[in-house]
């Protein structure tokens, strides 16, 4: 696949992320892998997923070095790229500020996962503590948990979720499916 078609298929991820009402305004990023090189797309910083373009994705180093693209590479760049380092069978990542999710972080130290469909695919969804937008903190509590190669969803504490997947697709029904799980487990305690 050409960079060009990764990066249209990251816009329309990103895309579908916003029209599943997953982020608003400018939050969250979402990058992958670049195919045969030590390199990624990510969404560029203060990009939004709504009206996303090829032009708002930067290609870097998988030590955040800038090599293409004419917007600044997103600050989550360090988990992006970490999680790439230590789990070769991810090829798309998706960091998201679903409501329903962004409200059980706050509160659980896991996703309860309240149906037989979350328990079979996401197995288990920790809840990773508070830590900075974009710093070297926040990138060692996420990949703390993506060293574990069955990890596929993990919640933020007061900063959403973050998926992962062999290619955005799968990412992108994994983080879907942890939003609808987490309003399922919150409708699950109306009495």
């Amino acid at each position: 696949m050409d960079i060009l078609k990764l990066k249209e298929e990251l816009v329309e991820y990103s895309r579908k992320c916003y029209d599943r009402g997953m982020i608003c305004a400018t939050g969250g990023n979402i990058s992958c892998r670049v195919p045969g090189e030590d390199a990624i797309l990510i969404k560029g910083t203060g990009s939004a997923f709504s009206d996303m373009t090829v032009d708002d994705v930067v290609k870097i180093d998988l030590d955040g070095n800038h090599l293409e693209g004419s917007v600044q590479k997103s600050k989550e760049w360090r988990f992006h790229a970490g999680i790439y380092k230590v789990r070769p069978d991810v090829n798309a990542v998706i960091h998201i500020h679903p409501p329903y999710a962004t409200a059980v972080a706050a509160n659980h130290d896991e996703l309860p996962l309240v149906t037989n469909h979350a328990k079979g695919y996401l197995k288990k969804v920790p809840t990773v503590g508070i830590a900075g937008s974009g710093s070297e903190d926040l990138a060692a509590n996420v990949l703390e948990e993506y060293k574990n190669p069955e990890r596929i969803v993990i919640l933020m504490k007061e900063h959403g979720l973050t998926s992962v997947g062999p290619d955005f697709r799968k990412a992108f029904f994994m983080a879907e499916m942890a939003e609808d799980t987490a309003k399922i487990a919150l409708f699950s305690k109306l009495k």
